[in-house]
């Protein structure tokens, strides 16, 4: 799937960098609205295609950076799936996201983050 930036956060340019907690810093380009159109599959569903919106933002002044995504059929408009959580980034580099599923499926999951 490609993702566009469609409404880029003002936190993320350099004049307001400022008011980002600086934890936030290293990922603070995922900040903004990024909207996109793919095609899924499954061995025993027919292909389809969908769209999706993903919506990173930050209160100035918190670690974290909200997250929430939403996907629909692109042919009727109807949705198909939505979470929402908050992505934690650590002093060590790694990063915590926490989701909640609209299905009541709750995720924790680690990453690092590479600073090169």
């Amino acid at each position: 799937m490609m993702m566009n930036q469609e409404t880029p956060s003002s936190s993320s340019s350099s004049s307001s960098s400022s008011s980002v907690h600086p934890s936030v810093l290293p990922i603070s380009f995922l900040l903004g609205t990024w909207k996109g159109e793919g095609e899924g599959g499954f061995p025993t569903i027919n292909s389809f295609k969908y769209g999706e919106q993903l919506t990173f933002s930050h209160s100035p002044g918190k670690p974290v950076i909200a997250y929430s995504q939403k996907t629909w059929k692109l042919a009727s408009g109807e949705p198909m799936h939505a979470e929402s959580g908050y992505w934690r980034p650590k002093p060590d580099g790694t990063i915590e996201v926490v989701i909640a599923q609209s299905t009541g499926l709750v995720e924790v999951q680690y990453a690092m983050h590479c600073r090169d």
